[in-house]
């Protein structure tokens, strides 16, 4: 079950993307993408620390 943190980061996001003009989407999109893969690195990471 997702984070309400992250459902409400997606919410944000979402809003962005339905209220931004088509060619500020692309840009949003990417910016959102990044930082989820950022944020799944960094979690990644951490299990693999605490697994041994």
């Amino acid at each position: 079950m997702p984070d309400t943190r992250h459902e409400a980061e997606a919410e944000k996001i979402l809003s962005a993307l339905n209220s931004s003009r088509p060619d500020d989407q692309s840009r949003l999109l990417a910016e959102a993408l990044a930082t989820a893969e950022r944020r799944g690195r960094q979690i990644s990471g951490r299990e693999k620390e605490s697994s041994g």
